[in-house]
C-alpha cells in the first residue's frame, strides 16, 4: 500500500546552461533551483517517504547514458539511504560547478519498487 504522502505528483529541476550575456542571473537560478532540490531531498526522507532521485545529464557526449536513479526509503538500511543521499547531492553539486545542461526529478515511488533498487 502507498503511503498518502507518496500521491504527491514528481517535482522537476531543469538546470540549464546560461545564453552569453546572462551569465550570472543563470547561475544564481541554478544555484536556487539546486539549493531546493537538495532541500527536498532531505526534507522527502525526514518525512520517510519512497521515492527516487533521478539525475539526468543533458550533455552531448553523454547522450546513450541511462539517467541515474537512485532510491530512498524507510525500509532501506540506514547506510544504504545514506549513501544514496550523499551521492545525488555530491553529483548535484559537481554538474552545478561543471556548467552542465541536467535535470534533477524527485519521483515518488511505491515501497515494493523502492526495495526492489
Amino acid at each position: 500500500m502507498i503511503e498518502p504522502e507518496s500521491s504527491l505528483n514528481k517535482k522537476i529541476y531543469f538546470i540549464k546552461k546560461a545564453k552569453p550575456g546572462c551569465e550570472l542571473t543563470t547561475l544564481l537560478k541554478n544555484k536556487f533551483k539546486s539549493i531546493d532540490a537538495i532541500r527536498d531531498i532531505l526534507c522527502w526522507f525526514e518525512a520517510r517517504r519512497y521515492f527516487h532521485v533521478i539525475l539526468t545529464d543533458w550533455a552531448p557526449e553523454l547522450d546513450t547514458t541511462a539517467p541515474r536513479a537512485v532510491a530512498i526509503g524507510p525500509t532501506l538500511p540506514p547506510r544504504e539511504n545514506y549513501r544514496n543521499i550523499a551521492r545525488s547531492i555530491e553529483n548535484i553539486i559537481f554538474w552545478l560547478d561543471s556548467g552542465r545542461d541536467f535535470d534533477i526529478t524527485l519521483n515518488p515511488a511505491d515501497p515494493f519498487l523502492v526495495n526492489l533498487n
